[in-house]
């Protein structure tokens, strides 16, 4: 009897590893990714994933002047240049949102390895100092450095005062008295209008998202996942 029941748990045990192994392969083939499509914007789907910050609902905060509030143009949200095979991509951030400090990391070298194009989408709904940061590195883009300001910003603590943001400029061999005055420009907030359009659009209420091709990421993801997703909509 003693044995019987061995033989019987050793067979159990089998199959449990057995179906955990097959579960582990599906999720790795992309089972583990559930898309569900989105009524608003037909042809997108949405892939809920971690963590957002802010959850503010009007994506329009700082923009006094927005009014009335559109719901955003498909042509604003892939703009940078796309090579064959690459995916587009669109990243939606804000400077004091911690967990956008990580995923702009994973974006950046995962862009670095040419595998997508990316589009940077400022979206401030943290507060007043989040909005001066976001037209400070939209300024810096004007002199062809919005990525390095993007950055610098990411990686350390926002100071929203003249001093540190004319700082920073020169410190990336930029004209610091132009970025002040472009800050308040009207290029730097119609780009701002457009990326808080499309979150309209989009439903994004909080940061970090992402769209990947046609999928719509709300909140954090972890890289195996994001490369997951990368390759999905590349097929």
């Amino acid at each position: 009897m003693a044995t019987s029941r061995r033989q019987a748990l050793g067979v159990f045990l089998v199959g449990a590893l057995m179906a955990s192994g097959i579960s582990g392969l599906l999720r790795q083939r992309g089972g583990g990714l559930e898309t569900r499509p989105m009524t608003a914007v037909p042809g997108f789907r949405y892939l809920s994933s971690g963590t957002l910050s802010g959850a503010r609902p009007d994506p329009f905060f700082g923009l006094d002047g927005a009014a009335p509030r559109p719901r955003g143009n498909l042509a604003d949200l892939f703009t940078a240049p796309q090579s064959t095979g690459q995916v587009p991509v669109a990243a939606f951030s804000d400077y004091n949102c911690p967990y956008c400090r990580v995923l702009t990391k994973l974006v950046i070298e995962e862009a670095d390895t040419g595998t997508i194009a990316v589009t940077w989408h400022e979206l401030p709904l943290l507060g007043p100092n989040s909005v001066i940061a976001a037209r400070a590195t939209l300024a810096a883009g004007l002199q062809d450095a919005y990525l390095p300001f993007h950055q610098r910003l990411m990686k350390s603590r926002f100071r929203p005062n003249a001093a540190y943001l004319e700082t920073v400029a020169d410190g990336l061999g930029l004209d610091p008295e132009r970025l002040l005055r472009d800050m308040e420009g009207p290029q730097v907030t119609a780009r701002l209008e457009a990326s808080a359009g499309l979150a309209n659009l989009f439903g994004i209420y909080g940061t970090p998202a992402l769209v990947v091709g046609k999928t719509l990421v709300l909140g954090e993801i972890k890289r195996r996942d994001l490369r997951r997703l990368i390759r999905m909509e590349a097929e």
